[in-house]
């Protein structure tokens, strides 16, 4: 771990400030509702179980956890199985697996074990068992519904297919995915019981509600907090306005009711500071596993942190999608210290057999300089 501190240090010390911001943010989520009073140590107990999800994914040879990519993914898909037939409606969603007090989000984690698999499908050029493979737990997520991470998902797929040398399939999608999205469309205009019946009636009322996000009591009420709250922090010892979701996907707008706009923004540069350090970090990778690991992490990092701050001020609609490392959740936090601990441990260029140069260069191992 000196080799990582020494390399990353300047990620590291960002990403404290980021967990630390969390914790002093659900420390004051008892002002919100007393049913949080003991979130804070829940959240503290989330990061440390993240920390040693992270050692042991950093410590663990590359080579190794490629071997069980199948195993992780196909353990994935089951468990997102098991959420739509045995799991509890929660909000009009069956997206949780519960063992005793702990729940766990298996959507969450597809954005770990999906890349796994994909990379190498793409790498060899099996685009049709790629987008198979895409298309599975799309379907199941969906089903839940979890649009959040569905679209999350498709960043992802998206950012794994493109390569200059397959343009067509690209363009061949993308025209699927358009008559696909227009049939959809068209469905909730026009034959709105059908698409009810075909689909799920929770997913039309969110549906429903992404057209009217702009009236909307979680907004409302969010934007009247924030335009309430001072430049710098303040004591507080009740709230002015309820802020819905206040730790999870409002958890920014709630934070800058809690310190103030200036540290609000303070916050959003540190977010903005960690993507362009990890961001530089990419552009010099050498290797294609490294480069699309590390790239995906930055891809759904870049999409959340956007998507969740524009939607806390009222300029995206309302999404399931939180702030990485800041919003309440164990599935997320983990799986997001998971994510981060691909993208900085060592890959070689041929640590794996999987990969098509290992037979050329059986005779040398070439290791990334910046690791």
């Amino acid at each position: 771990m000196k080799k990582y501190l020494k390399v990353y240090y300047k990620e590291t010390l960002l990403l404290l400030l980021i967990l630390t911001s969390c914790l002093l943010n659900i420390k004051k989520a008892y002002l919100l509702n007393s049913y949080y009073n003991n979130y804070f140590e829940k959240e503290l107990i989330w990061i440390l179980i993240g920390i040693i999800f992270y050692v042991l994914i950093y410590k663990i040879k590359f080579k190794k956890l490629f071997k069980l990519r199948y195993i992780l993914y196909s353990l994935n898909i089951l468990m997102l199985i098991y959420v739509l037939i045995f799991s509890k409606d929660i909000n009009g969603i069956k997206a949780w697996i519960n063992i005793g007090p702990i729940s766990f989000q298996p959507s969450e984690l597809i954005k770990v074990t999906f890349p796994l698999v994909s990379i190498y499908f793409v790498r060899n050029k099996k685009y049709l068992i790629n987008f198979i493979l895409f298309l599975i737990p799309t379907i199941l997520i969906l089903i839940e519904p979890d649009t959040g991470n569905a679209i999350l998902l498709f960043f992802i797929f998206i950012y794994i297919l493109l390569n200059k040398k397959n343009k067509k399939y690209i363009f061949l999608f993308f025209l699927t995915v358009l008559l696909i999205g227009l049939s959809i469309i068209t469905l909730f205009i026009y034959k709105p019981i059908i698409f009810e019946k075909l689909f799920n009636g929770s997913l039309y009322y969110r549906i429903k509600r992404l057209k009217s996000f702009n009236n909307n009591f979680q907004i409302n009420n969010t934007l009247i907090g924030i335009g309430s709250a001072k430049l710098t922090p303040i004591s507080m010892k009740k709230l002015l306005i309820y802020i819905p979701e206040g730790i999870t996907d409002f958890a920014y707008a709630y934070f800058i009711c809690n310190y103030g706009i200036i540290i609000g923004l303070m916050l959003v540069a540190i977010y903005f500071l960690f993507t362009s350090f990890i961001l530089k970090r990419y552009k010099v990778k050498r290797y294609y596993y490294s480069k699309k690991l590390i790239g995906s992490f930055l891809v759904i990092f870049t999409v959340q942190e956007s998507y969740n701050i524009l939607m806390n001020i009222g300029l995206l609609p309302i999404m399931g999608i939180p702030l990485p490392f800041f919003s309440y959740g164990g599935s997320n936090i983990i799986t997001y210290f998971i994510l981060y601990a691909l993208a900085t441990k060592k890959i070689s260029s041929i640590e794996d057999k999987d990969n098509n140069n290992y037979k050329n260069n059986s005779h040398k191992v070439l290791v990334d300089k910046n690791n």
